[in-house]
């Protein structure tokens, strides 16, 4: 096994390209707070990265930030494009290598579940540097505190209410991402396939209500809601349709969940974004989950 370098950060692009300048701009500033940034662009356009050699391109790219001795691999950007790569990886390989920490969310989703689901290593749902959604907000200092600090990490966001939930306090390992991309891993050995004592949750962008509640309906009768402890839905963003969706398709999901449930304004395609820890341990009371990674 390689000797990880703690100190360094590996930006990659597995799905869409980044907002250059955004990337540039914020790459700076995250080498001023100290950090070692190993960036290489990837060459090719967005239409491009969805053909098959731009999937054999951003494979090769992932291939060698998994290589590399950074622990932390942090993605520049969402879009499309990361589950065609889950099944070229070399599991077995990297199942004999040091635990990498996948920091982002969207489409990044679904490589942090396969890391979860097939090796068990943790991830950040966290903001990434090449959308315009990074801007200089508690979320991006919360994170970038995380990754200067000593182990165990902790982290914490705010919650309500909403179905079954009043009062209760929630435990559980904590696991969630994009809920359109997680629907799309169903049946795949890169979603877990037993998410009993779980605390999950979700958030989504520019995805209708019906949509929505069709892909929470492939958990329900998946049986992959069975003995989890908690749902947190984050935000729904850009849902084309009532101003008023967002609030009502989770109190749609929520009616839908046999489990307590609880919304947050804390994370999703938005600022902020504060950053949840896949495979964290996570507590609900007072009105706050909390959650605790020893890496």
């Amino acid at each position: 096994m390689k000797e990880m370098d703690n100190a360094a950060i590996h930006v990659l692009e597995p799905s869409g390209p980044p907002e250059s300048d955004v990337l540039d701009r914020n790459l700076r500033a995250i080498r001023e707070q100290g950090f070692e940034v190993d960036y290489t662009p990837c060459p090719v356009d967005a239409k491009t990265r969805l053909e098959i050699d731009g999937v054999d391109i951003r494979l090769g790219a992932l291939q060698s930030a998994l290589d590399s001795k950074s622990r932390y691999l942090l993605s520049a950007r969402g879009g499309y494009g990361a589950s065609e790569l889950l099944s070229r990886l070399d599991w077995d390989r990297l199942a004999k290598e040091v635990p990498r920490v996948l920091i982002g969310f969207s489409d990044i989703s679904a490589l942090q579940s396969a890391l979860y689901a097939r090796l068990n290593w943790p991830s950040l749902h966290a903001p990434m540097p090449g959308s315009s959604l990074w801007q200089d907000g508690e979320d991006i200092r919360a994170l970038l505190g995380l990754l200067k600090s000593d182990r165990p990490w902790t982290g914490s966001i705010g919650v309500a209410p909403v179905s079954k939930a009043l009062g209760l306090e929630c435990q559980g390992r904590l696991f969630g991402g994009c809920l359109s991309v997680l629907s799309n891993l169903v049946g795949t050995p890169n979603l877990p396939s037993d998410l009993s004592g779980h605390v999950l949750f979700f958030e989504d962008t520019g995805e209708s209500a019906p949509r929505l509640l069709r892909y929470w309906r492939q958990w329900l009768d998946s049986g992959l809601l069975k003995g989890v402890n908690a749902v947190v839905f984050g935000r729904f963003t850009e849902m084309e349709s009532m101003a008023e969706a967002d609030s009502w398709v989770v109190t749609e999901l929520a009616a839908r969940t046999p489990c307590p449930v609880f919304s947050s304004r804390d994370f999703g395609h938005v600022t902020p974004n504060v950053p949840l820890a896949i495979g964290a341990q996570a507590e609900i009371k007072h009105d706050r989950l909390l959650w605790n990674l020893d890496l």
